[in-house]
């Protein structure tokens, strides 16, 4: 095949099969209150702002200490006054520390003891780092809690305006995309008699540095009035860039290149300067400009005159993380407010070529004295909401594509999706002795051919026990070793569980790492690989972390199956039986008729439309409701009590045998409230039963499952039950309240499915 072919190769796929596509969009909002006597009990904007969740879980951190009493009292009379059922409080002991991802851990648990539901809310009140964590954390808890960011001092506001929907972690390569952002200001907490601390100095230059005209005229002393200002300030700026917007990231940017000898916390005021002589050199910024700002740096008593290192520079300058080509595009400040495209050679010799700062006249008084204000507002903020919810769209849309023979050496359909000069990161599920080689092989295939400049392969866990934080943990610390950017990719090759774990470190990397899908199993196929949902177990919790991530593709090979234990095939088939007899009755017949030569491995045409018609019929529900935001789902079916039965068999139990188990328990008391009758019934049970799926297991003792419904389904899905039950086969239904249910109903269910799995009528 020759390179001009290569180039012009699309991934082969029969033409009626070229268009399954997931199409979906994500909504992410962001919504800014500055609010006087936000804690006073007749003052609504708090508890307006948690809507409809019953439950909070609070964190807070020392700079919230001396007012947390406030907002105590507050949740006090919400929960009399019945606006709140509960919440739980995290003290400043409690706060999460800076350790990655792993940060997260103290508040996800916390949140599993509140029994936090997703109609419910996590509250940070403190710091940007507290803020930031807990966000982080309510972004992936049950795959997306809101959360709410009360900040009582400049830096922390300043830095949830700068994150916007998109939060990440200090010092690390962590964002997640959090769906409905909402900072609330403590303005009486901020407007108060104190210092600015050195994260508030720099938030002040950032907000001179964002709008020049003000630079003369901030006030940086400790008084209340000077605060106010600087809190308008605050206001209109998020007004003109609007949150998330490049250009709150002035400082972040230029960061790296502070030379050892700045201190840590002078960093983020050298880097706005950096930025600042910067902008002064290329032109973009006036002498009396950048006058002001040094002056404004004196008054605050901070020396930011060190130049970047040479060595240091240069390796940013070339940073390919930076953007692709010979021009990057960077925030510099400027009249004009907007990031400035540079050439990569010009800025590295602007760079090691700075003037020194211009001399600043001497002025009276020291660096707690206010400056004289003509053109910031002196009146409070009061009660200001930056519009109504600022709302983004992120496409989320992924085709599903079709090969055969995808690792043989004649195979070259993942060439057009990977990146050309680019490397990419490889995990794989080595269920098979060869595998890893096979991968290797494929990937130096195409690195030749230069599809790829370079590529890692890692093996991955492939088991529930090892669906963890750790491994994604472990994913994102190889990934941010090699240095992974916006332009290299992550491959996944494995079955269900490794899919889960890639996807979601794949959204957890640099906010949304592009990553591409190869299922090698049924379930990979029919299910995992071809949804939006990622995630990993918590403390014996299925999927208590996760996120909907779209790949750039889902592959499917038919070929693999062939190279699967009859178990995993079986597994395989409980998901499509449980589709089918929700969706789709003809897929059902299929199945009842040809599951035989699917759990043989054969590769019949028959096989082919059974595959065919569940990926189409499971795309066709994801589609109409991608990120579960009506949590009456068909595709639950079974899964209810199957993750349950996982967890509570210590994950024994496979994925496709705890849905089979659940599958029959909901039927089964679908029978007993008259949604299902025993015709249909039978059906679905002699199927599983033909397919050697179990109807029970031991670990099914009926009380416990009953807690377990009451204690995790019920406020996993927002406080009610949607059981999915079948009405007949092809038609779903819906048990919406556990009090149609008892706990004598599933004594009788278990106690019929025991005897039928037992040899008995």
């Amino acid at each position: 095949m020759t390179q001009t072919q290569l180039a012009q190769h699309q991934p082969l796929a029969p033409a009626d099969r070229n268009h399954l596509v997931l199409r979906a969009d994500v909504t992410a909002s962001f919504r800014l209150d500055i609010t006087p006597n936000l804690f006073d009990p007749a003052n609504d904007t708090l508890a307006d702002a948690w809507r409809q969740a019953r439950r909070l879980l609070v964190v807070r951190d020392e700079v919230a200490a001396d007012r947390a009493d406030l907002l105590t009292e507050y949740l006090h009379a919400a929960r009399r006054t019945g606006r709140l059922d509960d919440y739980l409080l995290l003290d400043p002991t409690d706060s999460p520390t800076p350790d990655g991802i792993e940060a997260c851990d103290g508040v996800v648990e916390a949140a599993a003891r509140a029994r936090l539901g997703r109609r419910d809310a996590f509250l940070a009140f403190g710091s940007a780092h507290t803020g930031q964590v807990v966000t982080v954390a309510a972004s992936s808890y049950r795959r997306w809690t809101p959360a709410l960011r009360i900040h009582r001092d400049l830096a922390s506001t300043v830095g949830s305006i700068r994150d916007g929907v998109r939060v990440g972690l200090h010092d690390t390569a962590i964002s997640a995309l959090q769906r409905s952002t909402h900072v609330l200001v403590d303005e009486d907490g901020v407007v108060t008699d104190r210092p600015y601390d050195p994260a508030e100095q720099a938030a002040v230059l950032l907000l001179g540095l964002l709008d020049l005209t003000a630079l003369d005229h901030l006030v940086t002393g400790t008084t209340p009035h000077g605060r106010a200002e600087a809190l308008a300030l605050v206001l209109r700026m998020c007004q003109r860039f609007g949150p998330g917007e490049p250009m709150w990231q002035l400082g972040a940017v230029w960061s790296p290149l502070a030379p050892a000898c700045v201190p840590a916390e002078h960093r983020p005021l050298w880097s706005l300067m950096l930025a600042a002589r910067i902008a002064h050199r290329i032109g973009i910024l006036p002498t009396d400009r950048l006058r002001a700002a040094t002056a404004l740096t004196h008054r605050l008593g901070v020396d930011v005159s060190a130049a970047p290192d040479e060595q240091v520079a240069r390796r940013w300058a070339a940073n390919p993380a930076l953007g692709d080509g010979p021009v990057l595009t960077v925030p510099l400040p400027n009249d004009d407010g907007e990031p400035v495209s540079i050439d990569r050679t010009l800025l590295y010799t602007t760079l090691t070529g700075l003037p020194a700062l211009p001399a600043v006249p001497a002025a009276t008084g020291g660096p707690g004295d206010p400056v004289p204000s003509a053109r910031v507002p002196r009146s409070r903020v009061s009660r200001v909401a930056v519009g109504a919810r600022t709302r983004i769209r992120v496409p989320a849309t992924f085709p599903v594509l079709f090969t055969e023979r995808l690792l043989d050496d004649d195979n070259w359909d993942l060439a057009p999706l990977l990146p050309a000069g680019g490397q990419v990161l490889t995990a794989i599920d080595p269920y098979r002795t060869d595998q890893l080689a096979r991968v290797h092989r494929m990937l130096a295939r195409y690195r030749r051919h230069g599809y790829l400049a370079r590529f890692t392969v890692v093996p991955v866990d492939p088991t529930d026990r090892a669906k963890t934080m750790q491994q994604v943990a472990r994913i994102l610390q190889t990934a941010e070793g090699l240095g992974l950017g916006p332009r290299d990719r992550m491959l996944v090759i494995g079955g269900g569980t490794v899919l889960d774990i890639v996807g979601y470190a794949a959204y957890l990397y640099r906010g949304d790492t592009p990553y591409l899908r190869v299922p090698t199993t049924l379930v990979g196929m029919i299910d995992a690989g071809i949804g939006l949902k990622v995630g990993v177990n918590v403390g014996g919790h299925k999927n208590l972390m996760g996120a909907y991530h779209p790949p750039l593709a889902c592959v499917c090979d038919a070929t693999f199956l062939a190279t699967l234990a009859p178990a995993e095939l079986r597994c395989g088939l409980a998901e499509a039986a449980k589709i089918a007899m929700v969706c789709d009755a003809d897929l059902f017949a299929l199945i009842e008729a040809r599951h035989e030569d699917l759990l043989a491995g054969a590769g019949t045409p028959e096989v082919r439309a059974l595959l065919d018609g569940s990926i189409a019929t499971m795309l066709r529900e994801l589609e109409a409701n991608p990120f579960e935001d009506e949590l009456r789902r068909l595709p639950d079916f079974g899964h209810e009590f199957g993750h349950v039965l996982e967890s509570m068999s210590g994950f024994r139990l496979r994925h496709g045998e705890a849905v089979s188990i659940g599958m029959s328990l909901s039927s089964r008391l679908a029978l007993d409230t008259g949604h299902l009758d025993r015709h249909d019934l039978d059906r679905l049970l002699g199927l599983l039963g033909a397919a050697g799926l179990p109807l029970w297991d031991p670990v099914c003792d009926p009380e416990a499952l009953w807690r377990k419904l009451r204690d995790d389904v019920v406020p996993h899905k927002g406080g009610k039950l949607h059981l999915v039950v079948p009405r007949t086969v092809g038609t779903g239904d819906f048990i919406d309240s556990l009090n149609q249910l008892d706990v004598g109903m599933l004594r009788d269910a278990c106690a019929e499915l025991r005897t039928r799995s037992e040899g008995g009528a």
